[in-house]
């Protein structure tokens, strides 16, 4: 009898204790919000709470709990700011419930959203007012005016700012607004992760990935995602892995309060990204989204540099660590993704690619690192009717990123010529490179400017203007690298 009891109790104690947790994090969203009410970054922090709440719970949030909570906190204001007008703060409630309905409800039922990695990827949209489907522009200006709706009741009822709000609003971070030299900025911040999620500077300075470069040993695939597109690897021997990939070589062990990087190797993990917390990114924490190894894919890494060196993707809207949960097609056409501080590369006689800029396919997103003095081998050719001939053998330039080259490296900077072989002559990111090379080939010859146009690849580069420079992404464990920081 003592030992069913024993176990009635344990029980019930697991269920409360879960209970309390899921309230605990509707409890930290719901007050975000509703002390943003009244505050200038009112709508940036409601997203805020949407996506804290999606992280610490991993779960698609139950709405009618999280209005209820929402409610509370609302009547709670109320009282503290000692105002009486009781129908108002009833319609202040009921607009806050709609909005809660809009950016929930409705992602759920219009976008088929299920996951919570699929809910924050719609809400990112919304927050940076995406227009690449009728949809979303839609929902754009349903919400944009869900959100006015919110802001003008907040007025009426002269609802002040919390204090607590003012002071999160101060960046933690100082933001470097002096005219910005957008490659080595945003180089440095590839680097930075590069260099941290190894934890080692010397990753830095290995020579890139070649045709020549072994495939790592001690990974293998066991499966698909869900999805029916990306594998899942798992390490069966970390030993093999210490051994034969370059990175992992000289990774960090546990000296100097480093991660243990060589015991715990970071791999390519599709649909892995870092964990985030308080605006930080921290490799080595599985945030759920991939397998159950340590890893990113393509454009967490991509995402991360962009955050850690200070990037906004649009003005007025904060640099934030979950960016990293964006899709590769995000970077294909910046227009439409919202990302109003880049720009689709245009290419001349005099400009071509250069460091620091993106390249995504649906899929697949890598960044320019370094560009040699003749990057589309043009001096190859004598007369423009060969530029439809380009061969991509010739190019002269480096890339960085997060893939599963080399039997799952993760991490990696890749000669392209060698990377684009890898991936065969109809690969989507050879027939990127490839056109996007054609079309400097014809400018070259042609002296003219070119804006390369495609629904299925695209080439972005931030404007590094001061509206769109901001407090720089901090990252988990980068003091263990401080020497190569920049």
């Amino acid at each position: 009898m003592g030992f069913k009891l024993n176990l009635f109790s344990v029980a019930t104690f697991i269920v409360f204790s879960g209970c309390m947790k899921q309230q605990s994090a509707i409890d930290q969203s719901s007050t975000m919000a509703v002390e943003s009410i009244g505050c200038e970054n009112f709508q940036s922090k409601v997203f805020d709470s949407l996506y804290t709440l999606v992280e610490d719970e991993q779960s698609v949030p139950n709405t009618a709990e999280l209005k209820l909570a929402l409610n509370e906190k609302i009547e709670q204001l109320a009282s503290e700011q000692k105002i009486n007008q009781i129908d108002d703060i009833q319609k202040l409630k009921t607009e806050m419930n709609h909005l809660v309905d809009l950016l929930i409800e409705e992602n759920k039922n219009t976008k088929n959203v299920q996951t919570p990695r699929e809910l924050v990827q719609a809400l990112i949209e919304l927050e940076m007012e995406d227009i690449s489907t009728v949809q979303n522009q839609k929902m754009n200006v349903t919400v944009k005016s869900q959100f006015q709706k919110v802001s003008t009741l907040s007025q009426e009822l002269n609802i002040q700012c919390s204090q607590s709000q003012q002071q999160a609003a101060t960046p933690t971070t100082p933001v470097d607004t002096a005219p910005a030299n957008v490659q080595q900025r945003i180089i440095a911040g590839a680097n930075n992760v590069f260099a941290t999620a190894y934890q080692s500077c010397r990753a830095l300075d290995l020579p890139e990935i070649s045709a020549e470069t072994a495939d790592v040993v001690g990974i293998r695939r066991i499966g698909t995602h869900a999805d029916g597109v990306g594998g899942i690897r798992e390490i069966f021997d970390v030993a093999s892995v210490q051994s034969t990939h370059p990175y992992i070589k000289v990774a960090a062990g546990s000296q100097n309060g480093c991660f243990n990087v060589r015991s715990n190797p970071l791999i390519y993990d599709y649909g892995g990204a870092p964990s985030v917390t308080n605006n930080t990114l921290n490799f080595f924490k599985n945030a759920g989204s991939g397998a159950n190894v340590l890893g990113i894919d393509c454009s967490a890494y991509v995402s991360a540099a962009i955050g850690v060196a200070g990037f906004r993707y649009k003005p007025g809207v904060d640099n934030k660590a979950i960016y990293v949960r964006q899709s590769s097609s995000k970077f294909v056409n910046a227009k439409n993704s919202g990302f109003t501080c880049f720009n689709n590369i245009s290419v001349s006689k005099t400009a071509t690619i250069k460091p620091g800029d993106i390249a995504a396919v649906n899929g697949h997103v890598v960044m320019i690192d370094k560009v040699g003095a003749d990057p589309f081998g043009l001096k190859k050719i004598s007369n423009i009717a060969q530029c439809d001939s380009l061969n991509y053998r010739n190019f002269d330039f480096t890339i960085s990123q997060s893939s599963p080259s080399k039997n799952g490296i993760g991490l990696n900077k890749y000669v392209v010529r060698d990377y684009l072989n890898e991936s065969g002559p109809q690969g989507k990111m050879t027939v990127m490179f490839t056109e996007l090379g054609k079309a400097a080939c014809k400018a070259y010859f042609n002296n003219q400017t070119i804006t390369p146009a495609s629904s299925a690849w695209g080439v972005i580069r931030h404007n590094g203007q001061t509206a769109c420079l901001a407090g720089r992404v901090q990252m988990a464990q980068q003091s263990c690298v401080s020497a190569c920081l920049k």
